[in-house]
């Protein structure tokens, strides 16, 4: 499943719908801007249902924060991420 622009409310339904049919291979390689709760949501895939084949890179960061243990902080936009804090909990790309 391939996702364009943001992945943000309709989207991050769409991408439950398809994830809870069965197995799939999510490219997000043209994702330009996310929330929270939709990152929060990829990051806690089960690995055996939910293959990540692409991914732009200031969103990496943001995903091994959410995969992290409780705790430890160190933050999506750290040095080189690119990604870029904007309002409510949103992100956005370069």
């Amino acid at each position: 499943m391939r996702v364009i622009g943001s992945l943000i409310g309709r989207a991050v339904r769409r991408l439950f719908e398809a994830i809870s049919c069965g197995e799939v291979v999510l490219d997000l390689s043209e994702v330009d801007e996310a929330n929270d709760s939709a990152v929060m949501f990829i990051a806690h895939l089960p690995k055996e249902r939910c293959t990540l084949a692409a991914c732009p890179g200031w969103l990496l960061p943001w995903l091994k924060l959410y995969r992290q243990p409780a705790g430890v902080d160190s933050g999506p936009g750290g040095s080189g991420s690119g990604a870029e804090r904007i309002t409510d909990g949103r992100w956005k790309g370069p």
